[in-house]
């Protein structure tokens, strides 16, 4: 954004719904810049999900902010007029104006990212939904803290230094033993251990019970964990059947021939070592384009994208009800 822009100004403007284009293209600008650097950084720990290479993190930036630019039928932007305009203490000064874009663009961040996982990786979808579950019977709360949804016990609390996604993956592996009373165990040891405010960033805390083998996290009572073994027959599983399909469905019908479901064969493999792993890649035809290395994005479009897509569903499909989500 230039240096001349004014972003309390802007949100005026946009408040007022007199916002001029040159001022929309700033206070996007601007918007995207903040998602870019928090999916960067933020989130480097999903390198391998979110990423790729800097375009496609710039692509992924737009998207990420782009339901904060929905224009209703007066043509104003509602999203932020509407979160402006209730913002309490009322905004008034240029500095209180970068923190408020800052929190929604850090927050329609967080809810992209958490989207992206729960559709690329049917098991942080489970792991989260039972989160969710200790959360409300364990009576804590959610709470929006500077764009990152966290897990906090109290209402009404100093919040001093929060505990970054980092600290999240360093959590010694004992806590993770007992599903009924997590949530407990991680914030006793953080009274114990920590001067940190006592918060659990959500999304962090959903990848590293994967990451312990707990993808079998349960709501009930009575806790069945699933071992690394029992994910990876389950993805095995998976991956057998969406192979029957490709010889029987594509091959048998002479859609594709031996060398094509062989490089279709190791895309598959590949997605299934990152689902297991954390999550796969939004460019879904890399896969393949990596094991045909003549193919272009183009000829992918053309020539493989209905079937590769069709199978990948199938993949999902099958690992979901297994885990029955």
């Amino acid at each position: 954004m230039k240096n001349d822009a004014r972003v309390f100004e802007i949100l005026l403007a946009v408040s007022n719904q007199n916002i001029e284009r040159t001022e929309l293209n700033q206070l996007i600008e601007l918007t995207q810049s903040i998602a870019y650097t928090n999916l960067k950084f933020r989130y480097r720990k999903l390198a391998h999900i979110l990423m790729v290479e800097d375009l496609t993190l710039n692509e992924m930036a737009i998207d990420a902010i782009a339901p904060l630019f929905e224009i209703n039928t007066d043509g104003a932007l509602i999203r932020i007029k509407s979160a402006f305009d209730r913002w309490d203490p009322a905004i008034t000064t240029e500095e209180a104006a970068l923190f408020f874009l800052s929190r929604i663009a850090s927050k329609s961040t967080e809810k992209y990212v958490t989207e992206l996982l729960k559709s690329s990786d049917p098991f942080f979808s489970k792991i989260l939904r039972s989160v969710n579950y200790l959360i409300e019977s364990g009576g804590y709360r959610k709470k929006h803290i500077l764009g990152i949804t966290y897990i906090v016990k109290r209402k009404e609390a100093d919040i001093v230094r929060l505990p970054d996604n980092q600290f999240i993956y360093d959590l010694p592996a004992y806590l993770f033993k007992d599903n009924k009373n997590l949530l407990n165990e991680i914030f006793q040891y953080m009274q114990i251990n920590s001067c940190k405010f006592e918060a659990i960033p959500l999304n962090a805390l959903v990848l590293k019970i994967k990451n312990t083998g707990m993808a079998g996290f349960e709501q009930d009572n009575s806790p069945s964990p699933l071992n690394a073994m029992e994910i990876d027959s389950i993805v095995n599983h998976a991956v057998e059947t969406v192979f029957e399909k490709l010889e029987t469905g594509y091959v048998g019908k002479n859609k594709i021939d031996e060398k094509e479901a062989s490089a279709f064969k190791r895309a598959f493999y590949k997605i299934a070592a990152d689902m297991k792993d954390g999550g796969i890649n939004p460019g879904l035809q890399k896969y393949l384009m990596t094991e045909i290395s003549s193919l272009s994005f183009e000829g992918y479009r053309e020539n493989y994208q209905n079937m590769f897509e069709y199978l990948f569903k199938l993949l999902k499909k099958e690992i979901i009800e297994h885990l029955d989500i």
